[in-house]
């Protein structure tokens, strides 16, 4: 069994690939169960944000599902298939899980520290966890890491004065645009980007906010928001003419905006209209580049400066780095308990058979008492219970991770099985459900 990903991010993808190989919540859908329908891999999470699309997958025939999931990948890339091979990246075990890890904790983005990514791969995860596509493996590496991106971000300054893409956007509009408080900004899109952006507006002065989305009322509830004005996007294309910024962040797999639909509306203007695109895939024609007085920029834009204002960040990361040794370390132990799952399982169920028997003795020879005394009664009985097994766990867990002598491991094992009447086989349990297996981890005290 193996944890493999298999993706491309910022670093080793520029635009023009990433947003082809961009994926849309029916898309991730289809995509894992595509692969998890195979005999190649046994869970998959698939992780598709504006700067990385990565798959992460469990399985126990790794070359066979990194050239499955390469195919599949590469399917989706209309234009420049070679380039956006040479920009997968693929990475196995301690450094799969590694970098996870390093993601989560925003140490991978292209904003170090930003906390949008935990919050990205924690709705990732529950996502692939409705649709089917974890198990025992990606059910407790995905929360084991999701707790660590929270754990880094309370403990370590690495958010501090952390760069978000939307507040580099702003930072970038006031180094080109003077007097950036008087101009009038138009705002597309009504998500969270488009909420930072107007926020980080506000923070600098901007006052006089247009909003527009394709959902009317949730234009107007942002400009509710920021006392700013809405409108439908048909208008808003109308009202080009009249303002100087316009920022756009939609889902949408086609240009947004192009040449023809606001062509009429710029064509008798004289001063100059700067068009922000902070979507992908892209929301505005690069063509519109060539306008006169049109300046148009995108998120490759802005990573020069972004990468600028993280030094401290960087050095917080050290601290992280830290922290994530130590969890993969974690992770490998709990994986090395893998084999004795169904031994754990056995072991708490005959302690749970066992109270619920005692609880039925004392019930028939104390049959007066009250609903009060038979829950304090149930209370310490299953208190009871939980600290009889828990050395036992302890030493069954510490047998499976420590003993690196496969033969004694064996030994042992078969010889603490007899001795707690244990009958259950030593096998990998990829198929537990996620309800049972976190029942389980919390009994065991894990």
């Amino acid at each position: 069994m193996a944890v493999l990903v298999v993706g491309l991010n910022h670093d080793s993808a520029s635009l023009s690939v990433r947003e082809q190989l961009h994926f849309n919540n029916e898309e991730k859908m289809n995509f894992e169960m595509r692969l998890t329908s195979s005999s190649l891999i046994k869970e998959c999470v698939v992780l598709s944000t504006c700067n990385r699309t990565e798959i992460y997958a469990v399985t126990d025939r790794q070359y066979l599902a990194e050239g499955m999931i390469k195919k599949l990948l590469l399917q989706k890339v209309n234009k420049g298939v070679r380039k956006a091979e040479k920009a997968l990246y693929v990475k196995v075990e301690d450094e799969a899980v590694r970098h996870l890890f390093t993601v989560v904790c925003g140490l991978d983005s292209l904003v170090i520290g930003e906390t949008q990514i935990l919050g990205q791969v924690k709705d990732a995860f529950f996502q692939s966890q409705k649709w089917g596509s974890t198990g025992t493996v990606f059910n407790w590496l995905f929360k084991q890491a999701i707790t660590l991106g929270k754990k880094a971000h309370t403990a370590t300054g690495v958010g501090e004065q952390a760069v978000s893409v939307s507040s580099a956007a702003v930072h970038f509009l006031k180094e080109k645009i003077s007097s950036l408080g008087q101009k009038q900004v138009l705002i597309i899109g009504a998500g969270t980007m488009s909420k930072l952006t107007a926020q980080h507006l506000m923070s600098n002065g901007c006052r006089n906010l247009l909003f527009a989305n394709r959902t009317f009322s949730s234009a107007t509830e942002l400009a509710d928001i920021f006392s700013g004005n809405s409108c439908t996007i048909d208008d808003c294309f109308d009202s080009m003419h009249r303002v100087d910024i316009v920022i756009c962040s939609v889902d949408k797999r086609s240009y947004l905006i192009h040449l023809e639909r606001i062509l009429g509306s710029i064509s008798k203007r004289k001063r100059p209209l700067y068009l922000i695109d902070l979507g992908v895939p892209r929301n505005i024609d690069p063509d519109l580049a060539n306008i006169e007085n049109v300046h148009l920029y995108d998120l490759d834009h802005f990573k020069e400066m972004i990468d600028s204002n993280c030094q401290r960040r960087i050095e917080e990361g050290q601290k992280i780095k830290g922290m994530i040794k130590e969890e993969l370390e974690v992770f490998n132990q709990w994986k090395e308990t893998l084999p004795i799952t169904s031994l754990l399982q056995e072991l708490q169920e005959n302690a749970l058979r066992i109270e619920a028997e005692a609880f039925k003795n004392i019930e028939n020879k104390l049959p007066d008492l009250t609903d009060g005394e038979k829950r304090v009664i149930q209370k310490f009985t299953k208190m009871i219970s939980s600290q009889l097994i828990r050395q036992p766990i302890l030493a069954l867990k510490e047998i499976a991770s420590k003993e690196d002598n496969q033969a004694r491991k064996i030994e042992y094992l078969r010889l603490a099985s007899q001795i707690l009447g244990l009958e259950s086989e030593w096998r990998f349990e990829s198929d537990m459900k996620p309800a049972l297996l976190n029942e389980t981890l919390e009994e065991t005290g894990s």
